[in-house]
């Protein structure tokens, strides 16, 4: 069958010709049978009216095969031309199985169609509302979740992305976030949004919000809030929430709905390396899923020091794009390595990692990576790593097995991988922190830390990684 057309024409085209003629030969048999009679009895005469008929008959046909020709014709071309004016703004697939083999590498999961013929070059929708023009640079980048309806919170770029099955439909303005670096910032990481409140108060100062939305846990997307007098919050202090002005939170308000999924993120878009440093991953192909002292709660009672509910994140995770085609790590400055993980009972969740040992301002400086898919065939304990020089490709290894899903995690669970490198800079070549440290976990255990600090990670032998290898990002 074609594209939706109502001809169907067999591929030997040579059969259509065929076809006409068979009808022409058994229509004369059957045209001689019925002057069968009238030969015999008027011989000659009857046969120059079969001759005749015949003729006409020919005629017709070939006039038939014109039309035919013209039709199929039309039709190709109608299609040629339909396949031209393709509106890439749509959905941008080409389907073109041949180019894709010899172009591509990777193909992007999106559309969300599992199909490996598809290539994604747009993923804007036709009818997408940018708050201003500079947003289509979104179009070229896949979104980061293969969620039906996802939130992308852009804190680099100061934006929420609404993505509806894989396309971009709108673009909302933050007008004030946490500053970077600070304790209570806002969280990265998957979340789901929760509750909605058209006004509450504040858990943590006393101003009012209103069109909030629960983005995770204590942190809420909400409005300019104001004082119980009434008067708006003049400083741009964010306790970790995401502040959109008064008609963009009233917008993201009735365009969210309690379930949907978000990512919130920074990108490498301005990242300026420091001289000497390398890299850990190809920075244009991923993006910071996880950023260094991002909040984790873990205990659900209530305490007026909020940092009493929260376990911080000493390290940095870093995540490809679905279309990523160079997922290997590299190290990020010349050293030796110190220590080899495998996969196992004995990784503490971090699956396949390696520590290497860095001589900076004539000081030992560790970095870990972790939850590597593998791990390069070339490292032994002692040898010389080069700056740069690839150690392993990002996995979701942890305690044994393919462990970090997005969403509900563990060996059994067969959700979509999380896929990513889980980077620390610290003071000691060990698993966990390099001074002593008990952490509440989710389950409500009370362990050692690993990955996690109990308060600010600076606190207990940890270096943020981005400041350590980036003059700015």
């Amino acid at each position: 069958m074609g594209c939706g057309g109502d001809f169907v024409f067999d591929n030997n085209h040579g059969s259509f010709v065929f076809h006409f003629w068979r009808l022409l030969i058994i229509d004369a048999t059957l045209a001689a049978w019925g002057y069968k009679r009238f030969f015999y009895s008027c011989g000659l005469c009857s046969f120059l009216c079969i001759i005749g008929w015949m003729i006409k008959k020919i005629i017709l046909i070939v006039i038939l095969m014109l039309l035919a020709g013209s039709v199929f014709l039309f039709h190709r071309t109608f299609s040629y031309e339909q396949g031209k004016n393709i509106d890439l703004s749509t959905s941008a697939l080409i389907y073109d199985s041949i180019n894709l083999a010899s172009t591509t590498t990777s193909t992007p999961e999106s559309i969300f169609t599992q199909q490996s013929q598809i290539l994604v070059s747009n993923y804007c929708d036709s009818n997408v509302k940018f708050y201003e023009n500079s947003d289509n640079k979104f179009c070229s980048l896949p979104p980061k979740n293969h969620a039906f309806r996802l939130f992308e919170i852009n804190l680099s770029d100061n934006r929420i992305l609404f993505y509806l099955n894989g396309l971009l439909q709108k673009t909302y303005p933050i007008a004030y976030q946490a500053a970077y670096g600070v304790w209570f910032q806002t969280p990265t990481g998957y979340f789901e949004l929760g509750v909605k409140k058209q006004k509450f108060m504040s858990s943590v100062i006393p101003v009012f919000m209103e069109n909030a939305v629960q983005l995770y846990e204590d942190f809420f997307i909400h409005n300019i809030p104001y004082w119980k007098d009434g008067s708006k919050v003049d400083s741009q202090f964010s306790g970790g929430c995401i502040r959109l002005e008064d008609p963009v939170a009233l917008e993201f308000y009735n365009d969210s709905q309690k379930g949907d999924a978000v990512v919130s993120y920074l990108n490498f878009d301005k990242a300026v390396l420091k001289n000497g440093f390398y890299a850990p991953v190809n920075i244009s192909q991923f993006w910071v899923r996880q950023r260094y002292n991002s909040p984790l709660k873990t205990v659900s009672k209530w305490y007026e020091d909020k940092r009493e509910n929260y376990i911080q994140h000493a390290g940095l995770d870093l995540a490809p794009y679905p279309n990523a085609t160079d997922n290997y790590v590299y190290a990020i400055a010349t050293g030796t390595v110190e220590k080899i993980i495998y996969n196992g009972s004995q990784d503490a969740g971090l699956g396949n990692g390696v520590i290497l040992n860095h001589l900076v301002d004539k000081k030992n400086v560790y970095s870990l990576y972790a939850h590597l898919g593998l791990i390069d065939d070339s490292l032994k304990v002692g040898s010389l790593v080069l700056g740069g020089q690839k150690i392993g490709k990002v996995g979701n290894t942890g305690y044994g097995c393919n462990y970090w899903r997005i969403g509900k995690d563990g060996c059994d669970e067969t959700g979509e991988a999380d896929t990513h490198l889980h980077l620390e800079i610290k003071e000691a070549p060990v698993l966990g922190s390099p001074k002593s440290d008990k952490c509440v976990i989710p389950s409500g255990k009370i362990t050692d830390c690993v990955g996690y600090t109990s308060d600010n990670p600076v606190l207990f032998g940890y270096t943020d990684p981005l400041t350590f290898i980036f003059d700015q990002f």
